[in-house]
């Protein structure tokens, strides 16, 4: 069990389970890492309390493509290439959490995975990187404020590259490729202007988790039963069981 520390909130409750491919995880899901020194995790990290999603943070994500593949767009190498997923259940430095998109069964799922894969081989896209760098200082977001909203767009058409992907780029254009999701909750913001958290945190392109159940300390109860012949039989109720 994991712990994470809110500052006004109780602490998220983060359980680790083994990864079944069919069952927690399948093809089109799309999962999103938490990395960082303070996590100790091996497989998939489910957490207690919907209303907690905020206080998880997230930094890449990426599209289940089998078992153990994903597809994802890598700045380390520069591309959009096939990964194991294997390589993240078993890193113990990285949570990784799936959601489910919203009216999902096998055939959305191939199909977002499908137009995902048409872009393996591209190159990473710093230019959208830089974007979504630059609207996040404390200039960048005094400037929105004058531009009513508008700087992460004009930013992003001018330094995104048409053809080449960030991760959570890559996510929503897959997603946004498909009518059930196309221009929902946060795609109706360009492609390149949208992070992995707020991705991750859209409540209307995902179905939402159904909360772990409490920890519960099980009391056995035990319920003496005694047999009763009734022998009044204009009172008899049925049943010769009473339980007290």
């Amino acid at each position: 069990m994991l712990d994470t520390e809110s500052p006004d909130k109780s602490a998220i409750q983060l359980t680790d389970i083994a990864p079944k491919y069919g069952e927690n995880y399948k093809t089109g899901y799309i999962g999103f890492l938490n990395k960082g020194a303070d996590v100790t995790s091996i497989g998939i990290a489910y957490f207690t309390g919907w209303d907690m999603i905020s206080d998880i943070h997230v930094t890449h994500t990426l599209i289940v493509a089998g078992e153990d593949q994903c597809i994802e767009a890598d700045m380390a190498n520069n591309t959009v290439k096939v990964c194991t997923l294997s390589k993240y259940f078993n890193d113990p430095n990285c949570q990784i959490f799936f959601r489910k998109p919203i009216f999902f069964n096998d055939a959305v799922g191939y199909a977002i995975a499908h137009k995902a894969s048409l872009e393996i081989g591209k190159e990473y896209d710093f230019g959208a990187i830089l974007t979504q760098g630059l609207s996040g200082t404390f200039p960048g977001r005094m400037l929105d404020r004058l531009l009513t909203g508008k700087l992460e767009e004009l930013l992003g058409n001018l330094l995104n590259h048409p053809e080449k992907w960030i991760c959570s780029e890559l996510v929503a254009y897959a997603l946004d490729e498909q009518l059930f999701y196309r221009d929902k909750g946060i795609l109706k913001r360009p492609n390149s202007t949208i992070s992995p958290q707020e991705l991750f945190e859209d409540t209307e392109i995902f179905t939402p988790w159904k909360p772990s159940p409490p920890s519960t300390t099980v009391t056995e109860t035990v319920i003496e039963t005694v047999t009763v012949t009734k022998t009044e039989t204009e009172t008899d109720s049925g049943t010769d069981l009473i339980c007290k």
